[in-house]
């Protein structure tokens, strides 16, 4: 355990996620935190966040190895797009330097696997949902007991609008599986970890489908999930669109329901209530449909709380909320749900070592088994184009 008041931090990646959620996260964590660095390939993107951090123009880099390197750095804060982060964590931990990643962890649970072995360093990573006010009340109403034993969950994000990239990078790269290891259910798997979390049970099985309308991607729009654990599910739905969102646990003695105004989905679509029903009736748990109308102020409150607790974490050498072997587990359920919707067939978690879905990530599941019905097949999802992640980075 360290003595250091302060951890010193470098944002690695600058553009939409970096400079707007993640840099004022720690701008709010100031008497834990200090933001002494940042890099990013593009030098607007570089500049507009220098100027937003209040950083001199040696502080912030071009390239992250200068950033990694520098012995004034405590932690790095990884917010690249995700078939970059491999290279960043090893590069990090061979410094020393603790890693705050963004999820997913990578695009490639074989490479995510080789990051949680890269050193003695507290890995952490940002699954910032967990902080959400319904989440945190859902979870709150289970750790009572009020509701018994979780039986079920149900996260439905079918409303999730598509949010294009840093202009200065790559607008689309989510839709581009080389890039982003998937597409919708890789995006927004922040579905995936609440459902685990709330279930209580590390996830051991999946079973999903998975479509895509988009004949310029090669990546699911849609995929509906069912994730079991040694005694309970979890039922997993997200798209891009315009579908219902929403957030349900089922027990033995009762249920919470998250409701959404519109009945969209979270954050695009504020929360109004949390309600808990058992034998006794319904009551509320958490209003807040008298707030201020601010879709996304509760969102970027997560980011203050995932900024602190890896702050704590990395100078008290305690466990973070969640760790890089929990990024680890995710990934795989979730590149899991994606062979699992390609070829039929339940999928075991963790993944066997010797599968193309584990080396190779989702373009490894076009080499596995396929059903002629396959989206494989008859989509085109997961084939390689011409497009490959380094073409794109440069």
């Amino acid at each position: 355990m360290t003595t250091q008041q302060t951890l010193r931090v470098g944002i690695v990646g600058c553009g939409n996620i970096g400079s707007g959620s993640h840099l004022p996260g720690w701008q709010a964590n100031r008497d834990v935190a200090a933001v002494v660095g940042l890099a990013d390939p593009s030098p607007e993107t570089l500049d507009r966040a220098r100027a937003l951090a209040g950083l001199a123009s040696t502080q912030a880099h071009l390239d992250p190895m200068e950033l990694i390197a520098r012995p004034d750095v405590d932690a790095i804060d990884i917010c690249t797009p995700q078939h970059l982060r491999r290279d960043l964590i090893a590069a990090a931990a061979a410094h020393g330097k603790h890693v705050l990643c963004e999820k997913p962890l990578g695009t490639i649970p074989s490479d995510a696997a080789a990051a949680v072995a890269a050193g003695d360093i507290t890995l952490a990573m940002v699954h910032n949902y967990l902080w959400l006010p319904e989440v945190r009340a859902a979870q709150r109403v289970i750790d009572s007991g009020e509701i018994g034993a979780v039986r079920s969950v149900t996260v439905n994000f079918l409303g999730i609008v598509d949010v294009p990239g840093s202009a200065g990078y790559a607008p689309r790269w989510r839709h581009e599986a080389a890039l982003a290891g998937g597409g919708v259910l890789m995006d927004i798997l922040h579905g995936v970890y609440v459902a685990e979390s709330l279930l209580g049970e590390p996830l051991r099985r999946v079973s999903a489908y998975a479509d895509n309308r988009d004949p310029d991607a090669n990546v699911e729009d849609l995929a509906l999930c069912r994730f079991e654990t040694g005694s309970n599910a979890a039922l997993v739905n997200i798209a891009w669109g315009h579908g219902p969102g929403g957030l349900e646990v089922t027990g033995t003695e009762g249920r919470v329901v998250a409701v959404y105004r519109d009945g969209g989905t979270s954050p695009w679509s504020p929360l109004d209530r949390v309600l808990v029903t058992t034998a006794a009736g319904t009551r509320v748990e958490l209003d807040v449909t008298g707030q201020a109308d601010d879709d996304y102020a509760a969102l970027l409150d997560t980011f203050v709380y995932v900024t602190r607790d890896f702050t704590q974490a990395a100078l008290g050498g305690t466990a973070p909320r969640a760790s890089g072997a929990d990024g680890l587990r995710i990934l795989e359920a979730t590149v899991g749900a994606l062979a699992s919707a390609a070829t039929g067939r339940i999928v075991e978690i963790p993944l066997d070592r010797d599968s193309p879905a584990f080396l190779r990530g989702v373009l490894g599941v076009a080499d596995l088994d396929l059903p002629d019905w396959s989206p494989v097949r008859t989509r085109g999802l997961y084939r390689q184009t011409t497009t490959t992640a380094e073409e794109t980075s440069r």
